[in-house]
């Protein structure tokens, strides 16, 4: 479960990916339908994705999709416990993470609130968990203020929309807590290919996403993520039994990520590359048939 290849990676796209995050900072969080912005996620995917070229692009039409801006607000006297799930405060929250991790660093940042809002995982179907993996994944292989500021702004915003989700069993054994998790994504990818709809599919980026959050917490608090990975399936697949045979698929290779960028649609590039960090940990073949069918190719 290396990551140097990918902060190598991510590192090489810094000035497209830098530009992205200081377009997307000036654009809505959230689209007048309700629906969650995917800019600033999908840029960075694309960048995991090798897709460079693109980024600035995907930026633009994000940028520009409509909604209202949140700009930051340096808060005084900000009482975080009194704050949470107040979206109305969503701006008072990026100026309070602002500062933080100006103040504190972004790992101490991330180690303290990740783990407060992981109770909060499948908040805005998982998005403020998913944003924030990505905004960790680009700092952590380059910190520079774009990057600082992307952060600020998907930790507030899970702050904001902060709902409890369900509650967690009991913290499974000590164990490789990212390979479960990645192994709960499989399960998920699973009940996805049986039920290949817009909201199976959030629980396995979603997962996939706790993932990268956990090598940034304590071991406890991996712990308490996975459960909460577990216990979020569990309410959100109740209804569909998993493919046991899923269909025989290709790694997810260059042509399921020209066919993503190619569909304009951010939730075939995030798929495609949360599947392609999973099929490269386990072999696991749900994740290479994952990607063909949200991308509609089939070996």
């Amino acid at each position: 479960m290396g990551r140097g290849g990918e902060e190598d990676d991510v590192s090489d796209t810094a000035p497209a990916l830098d530009e992205a995050f200081e377009r997307m900072a000036a654009a809505s969080f959230e689209l007048p339908n309700g629906f969650v912005n995917h800019g600033a996620m999908a840029c960075e995917a694309l960048a995991m994705l090798e897709c460079t070229g693109d980024i600035d692009s995907w930026a633009r039409r994000f940028a520009r999709a409509g909604g209202a801006s949140v700009d930051p607000v340096v808060p005084a006297g900000f009482e975080w416990r009194q704050a949470l799930g107040d979206y109305q405060r969503l701006g008072e929250w990026i100026g309070y993470f602002t500062q933080a991790i100006d103040d504190d660093g972004w790992p101490a940042v991330v180690a303290t609130w990740v783990p407060r809002l992981m109770p909060a995982l499948r908040t805005a179907l998982f998005h403020g968990a998913i944003r924030t993996a990505h905004a960790v994944r680009a700092i952590d292989a380059a910190d520079t203020p774009p990057r600082r500021g992307e952060l600020a702004r998907a930790l507030g915003y899970w702050a904001a929309r902060y709902r409890e989700g369900q509650p967690a069993g009991p913290l499974p054994p000590a164990g490789d807590v990212r390979m479960a998790v990645v192994r709960a994504a499989a399960d998920g990818a699973r009940r996805y290919l049986a039920r290949p709809d817009i909201v199976h599919l959030h629980g396995v980026t979603g997962a996939m996403a706790v993932e990268i959050l956990a090598a940034h917490i304590a071991a406890t608090d991996g712990a308490a993520a996975l459960a909460q990975v577990h216990a979020e399936h569990a309410a959100l697949y109740a209804a569909t039994q998993p493919a046991t045979q899923p269909h025989p698929a290709r790694p997810p290779g260059s042509d399921l990520t020209v066919a993503a960028v190619r569909s304009l649609d951010p939730h075939q590039v995030k798929l495609v590359e949360a599947c392609q960090r999973g099929h490269a940990a386990t072999g696991d073949p749900a994740f290479a048939a994952a990607a063909e069918t949200v991308t509609g190719l089939r070996a």
